[in-house]
């Protein structure tokens, strides 16, 4: 081990060793920065990202007290304003007309508590330690954005809210999800993802669900989506791969079977063909319904736009893959079409968005 990589390691035994905090107030404690954990020589520390898991920590401290104090504290904290922003631009089913209805939402008693607080904990010891002793994983989203970005924002760990999100500089993961519980590398992976579109969005800005009314603003919804989430997929891939990862998450799988995602791409430019068609009609259920089938559903503009994204590179080169997100989302998928002379099979041959919702 280098000198410094062994400096290094003491920062993060330092940062690990301060969660025993005995009140709110100490709570400063449980943050570090990315220039502190690698040599000043070093690239990584140009970039101005912060690593803060103080409110996964203090959702543990509530549980374990139900301390009205240290309910104040994460309900004002920036981690709680992070998430209230985020819900509000998405239009999350969760309270959005404060940090503090938000997060006593997210921590109220529930069947399943018990059993997330136990892969909180677990979440909280692999991102304070593991994850942090070498941070150059951060290079696996550099590499997929475009060499003038620069982070000035967080990485909090949270609790209670999606598995992991981004919006504005900063993003979150959720330390109690299901994904992470006996494998907690899952948040390395999903930090490259959620950390890319941090990159992503600064250079293009989400759209408001509010403001959406028509089937062509759906479109530009796919098309935005299936770019943001299918880069982000592909940047984490290379590092799954190297560490036998592939097999932890079903977008990965899915990517690995050709048949299936011929298949799912013939399903993903159905959509779009509908959307297409559709132009400036409103934005119904069955036209919404092709966003539940991208997201939720099917998850095609993950695996899609993934496969989308991989296929540019293959073809064109990074260079080329990364500039498509200065260019916008119309530009990803028009040049997926020219380099991998996609030809949408007809009609006849994938059922149309109609059969599909009946279904």
């Amino acid at each position: 081990m280098s000198t410094f990589l062994r400096a290094a390691s003491l920062v993060v035994a330092a940062f690990a060793l301060a969660f025993p905090a005995s009140s709110a107030g100490q709570a400063h404690a449980n943050k570090v920065a990315l220039r502190d954990l690698v040599s000043p020589n070093d690239p990584l520390a140009q970039q101005d990202l912060v690593f803060d898991a103080t409110f996964a920590q203090l959702t543990l401290q509530y549980f374990d007290s139900n301390d009205a104090a240290v309910f104040g504290t994460l309900a004002q904290s920036p981690a709680a304003a992070h998430l209230l922003e985020h819900a509000r631009n998405f239009d999350y089913d969760v309270p959005k007309d404060s940090t503090r209805s938000l997060v006593a939402h997210l921590l109220r008693p529930s069947p399943q508590q018990s059993a997330e607080a136990k892969v909180c904990k677990g979440s909280l010891e692999y991102f304070t330690t593991q994850m942090l002793a070498d941070p150059h994983w951060v290079n696996d989203t550099l590499r997929y954005l475009p060499d003038d970005f620069r982070f000035h924002g967080t990485l909090f760990l949270i609790f209670g809210y999606d598995i992991g999100v981004a919006f504005g500089p900063s993003a979150s993961l959720n330390c109690g999800h299901g994904h992470f519980a006996g494998h907690s590398n899952e948040l390395l992976y999903y930090g490259i993802h959620e950390l890319h579109h941090v990159g992503f969005m600064s250079y293009q800005p989400p759209p408001r669900l509010a403001d959406i009314k028509t089937c062509r603003d759906l479109l530009q919804l796919v098309q935005y989506s299936s770019q943001l989430e299918g880069m982000a997929v592909l940047a984490a891939y290379q590092r799954r791969g190297e560490e036998h990862a592939l097999a932890d998450d079903e977008d990965y799988v899915a990517l690995q079977d050709e048949a299936r995602m011929k298949r799912d791409e013939d399903l993903y430019f159905a959509d779009v063909r509908y959307l297409e068609e559709r132009g400036d009609a409103p934005a119904d259920a069955e036209a919404w319904a092709v966003i539940s089938r991208m997201s939720s559903g099917e998850r095609l503009w993950y695996r899609v736009g993934a496969r989308m994204a991989q296929r540019i590179e293959q073809a064109a080169g990074r260079r080329a893959l990364v500039g498509l997100i200065k260019t916008g989302p119309a530009s990803f998928l028009e040049k997926y079409r020219l380099v991998a002379a996609y030809n949408a099979p007809a009609p006849a041959d994938v059922p149309t968005p109609t059969e599909r919702n009946a279904r």
